[in-house]
């Protein structure tokens, strides 16, 4: 059944500027020369809590003590295979996922549609932040963050909150899956086909707006692909219809199909008039992943997720090797990734503590790392605020990311939030429960040793060993002036001076890194 939203829906023009990628670092021009060969610890580079938490730092949205506690149990390459295992389903937000609603027949039914629209996703956003927050030493998260970010849908253009929830679902289900499996999912993925008016791409009157995106921005990049092959993948995509009010899945209608042959990148793709045509957008798929940018592209996405989310600084020899490991295993997500986390390069000092932190990366971690959640919706609300807003990219194109994270507006926002999960307050702001700061600082060996204490603080909380000059500083506000031997964490005072602490490395530049 063709729904009143589709038959009312305008075609949108998304975005006609190309997305232009600065070009990748060869040769001398690279920031270090080490490769994508397995890192192996040595007495120079030990592995130690400082590698261990690298790892985590990036695999994971930051690890907790107890993380990082447990890693030196074990080798990296059983650690990184522990990241990458299976787990169990993440469940749902709440039984409104499959709850189907009538069809509204009244303004007031559907004022009300919309508004409960709006919770829902309110809901999912809550429920998708506390997934991040509450996953244990596992990359499928950060996985799923990688994918919302890269395959984009905005919920003010989709809203319908069940669709993006599905694609959340399919997201976590292909995490570290097939990737070449994941884009022929998306072609017909209800929020994608809302999004980028895939509902309304109908033989003889074809939206070119989802075929364009799916090889410009999914899969290949500019410049790989002329226009004429958008006309052409569009007419193979014709024929998906979206009801809600009847079921929350795509359906393939042969009637809006378009049957005819199509040239598409110097292929013949041979039309269909019966279910069979929905195979055709599969054999776009097959056909784009014969061209080598494929791997290269993606590559390249996972290098500035995992490895310095710099898009001028991207090193061009690893994203080559990493393709080549991508194509070797038939685009395969976890053996590329495997190999990137594994390698010298990953391990490499200049690596170490060079990524600015996302807004994800920041609040999620602070929940994570100081043992206080305030609630998905709570963190979702500070993230938006620092302009990562999810299921609502600013543009099709996603977030920018890197330096554009931290700005005038947001810097001073990033230490406000950091401060009131310390203290409970912000500047001129509300207010959340603040931790337990005495019962957190209990969790690190040797407690009542001030300089133990304070190393394994800043070792779990800065990404880089501080200076001598620093460490002393910090060292002052732990003690509150006292000599060291006096410290003792069950003292009336220490609970303030512990906080005091706290307060000053957030405040520190290097607490935006990881």
């Amino acid at each position: 059944m063709e729904t009143q939203n589709a038959r009312n829906r305008v075609p949108r023009t998304v975005r006609r500027e190309p997305l232009v990628l600065p070009p990748m670092l060869y040769g001398a021009q690279r920031r270090t020369l080490s490769g994508l060969d397995p890192w192996t610890p040595s007495p120079s580079e030990p592995w130690d809590a400082h590698r261990a938490a690298h790892l985590l730092r990036r695999a994971t949205l930051l690890p907790t003590w107890t993380d990082v506690q447990y890693a030196l149990t074990r080798t990296p390459a059983d650690l990184i295979r522990d990241l990458m295992r299976p787990l169990p389903d993440a469940g749902e937000p709440g039984t409104w996922v499959s709850e189907i609603a009538p069809r509204p027949t009244t303004v007031d039914e559907e004022n009300a549609y919309r508004s409960q629209n709006l919770s829902n996703m309110d809901s999912l956003r809550g429920w998708f932040i506390d997934r991040l927050v509450s996953e244990q030493r596992s990359i499928r998260e950060s996985m799923v963050l990688f994918w919302h970010r890269h395959i984009t849908t905005e919920a003010t253009v989709v809203l319908i909150p069940q669709f993006l929830f599905l694609q959340n679902r399919l997201f976590r289900d292909h995490a570290m899956g097939n990737f070449r499996d994941l884009m022929k999912a998306v072609n017909h993925d209800a929020a994608m086909l809302r999004y980028l008016d895939g509902e309304i791409n109908v033989g003889g009157n074809p939206n070119e707006n989802y075929a364009r995106e799916l090889m410009e921005l999914y899969t290949m990049g500019e410049g790989h692909y002329t226009e004429q092959d958008i006309k052409e993948a569009a007419r193979c995509l014709t024929g998906w219809r979206l009801d809600e009010f009847s079921s929350f899945d795509a359906s393939f209608n042969p009637l809006y199909h378009d049957s005819g042959n199509k040239i598409f990148m110097g292929r013949t793709i041979v039309g269909r008039t019966s279910l069979d045509g929905r195979f055709e957008g599969d054999e776009v798929v097959d056909i784009i992943f014969e061209d080598p940018a494929v791997a290269r592209f993606i590559c390249r996405k996972l290098y500035l997720a995992f490895v310095y989310n710099n898009p001028a600084a991207v090193d061009g020899d690893i994203v080559e090797e990493m393709a080549t490991v991508f194509r070797d295993n038939n685009y395969e997500i976890a053996p590329v990734v495997e190999a990137l986390l594994s390698s010298q390069h990953f391990f490499d000092t200049v690596n170490i503590g060079a990524m600015i932190k996302s807004p994800a990366t920041l609040m999620v971690g602070l929940a994570r790392q100081l043992g206080m959640n305030p609630g998905g919706n709570r963190i979702h609300a500070d993230m938006r605020t620092l302009e990562e807003y999810l299921f609502n990219p600013p543009t099709v194109a996603g977030w920018d990311g890197y330096r554009t994270w931290v700005s005038t507006t947001t810097y001073p926002y990033r230490k406000a939030f950091a401060e009131r999960f310390i203290t409970g307050q912000m500047p001129g702001g509300s207010g959340q429960t603040p931790m337990d700061i005495v019962a957190w600082g209990k969790q690190f060996p040797s407690y009542n040793d001030a300089n133990a204490l304070l190393d394994s603080i800043l070792l779990l909380l800065l990404p880089m060993p501080v200076s001598s000059t620093r460490r002393e500083s910090f060292l002052q506000s732990l003690l509150g002036g006292a000599p060291v031997y006096e410290w003792d964490i069950d003292a009336p005072n220490a609970d303030a001076n512990l906080r005091n602490l706290l307060v000053r490395i957030v405040a520190a530049p290097d607490f935006q890194l990881h």
